[in-house]
């Protein structure tokens, strides 16, 4: 990662809180990592290897990576965005999923982790369906990851439901008569 500079996103927090999501259209490479009650262990040295393996082979960065971690006790997996995967390249994965956002108000993992509760609470109470599983979406490209730690944190949870249209790419969907997760944090 040496040589490169920041590629921390740039959004605002505002068109992320509370709504319907969609990755689709996005690819990523996957590294298991190993977690101790919902905290990564090795979280540097994973995406030191994704970009390894992202220079390495047939893979491209994707124009602002995205840094998301699956969430769980004790697994789970840590994913960086790339360009659409050419023929020939090893799997990559892409999601087909609805997803529902939820930005953390206060910086750092910490404040991630005790935000989740109230989170699938209000998705409980929304009934908008079971949650397959919940990611933790760094607002900071690699370098600064490495550096400095998580900062800004969206929560999105993966819902088992499938998109059946074309939303739109990486963002909120577009409000229809105000927020539409109808649920406030």
């Amino acid at each position: 990662m040496e040589g490169r500079s920041c590629q921390c996103p740039r959004i605002e927090l505002a068109d992320w809180r509370d709504r319907e999501v969609t990755l689709q259209g996005h690819w990523f490479l996957r590294s298991p990592t190993p977690l101790f009650l919902h905290v990564p262990r090795r979280l540097h040295q994973d995406l030191e290897a994704l970009e390894a393996r992202i220079d390495g082979a047939r893979y491209h960065s994707a124009g602002v990576p995205l840094v998301l971690h699956r969430d769980g006790w004790f697994a789970g997996e840590v994913l960086l965005s790339i360009e659409p995967p050419g023929q020939g390249s090893a799997p990559a994965l892409s999601f087909q999923n609805l997803f529902y956002s939820r930005v953390v108000e206060n910086p750092g993992f910490d404040a991630a982790l005790r935000t989740m509760p109230g989170f699938f609470r209000d998705l409980r109470s929304a009934r908008v369906g079971p949650i397959e599983c919940m990611y933790f979406w760094y607002l900071n490209c690699p370098r600064c990851l490495v550096e400095r730690g998580a900062g800004r944190i969206i929560l999105l949870a993966r819902s088992s439901r499938l998109l059946a249209s074309s939303p739109y790419p990486l963002g909120a969907a577009p409000a229809r008569g105000g927020a539409i997760l109808p649920c406030q944090p």
